[in-house]
């Protein structure tokens, strides 16, 4: 069964992307975080990891995660996104 994700309007969405071209989607809605990676979706309060999450689980991105230092990728963009906010 997928996640239920709550019914809450969206506060903003921004778009990024992996060290490799993957398209990550983030949104807010209420107190979570909404990452989108490919066809994977998580939903966290804690946006580090919700973007970790959603890599983690993407199977293009997991195919590179010894070359790339994905939580400090992680760490940059979710401060970007806190500023942005």
């Amino acid at each position: 069964m997928p996640p239920k994700f709550p019914a809450v309007t969206m506060d903003g969405e921004w778009l990024s992307s992996t060290p490799y071209g993957r398209d990550v989607i983030v949104q807010r809605r209420g107190e979570f975080w909404l990452v989108r990676c490919g066809d994977l979706r998580v939903l966290n309060r804690n946006l580090d990891v919700a973007l970790m999450n959603a890599i983690r689980a993407d199977a293009e991105t997991a195919a590179h995660s010894g070359e790339a230092d994905y939580p400090a990728w992680a760490r940059v963009v979710a401060d970007e996104i806190d500023s942005a906010a």
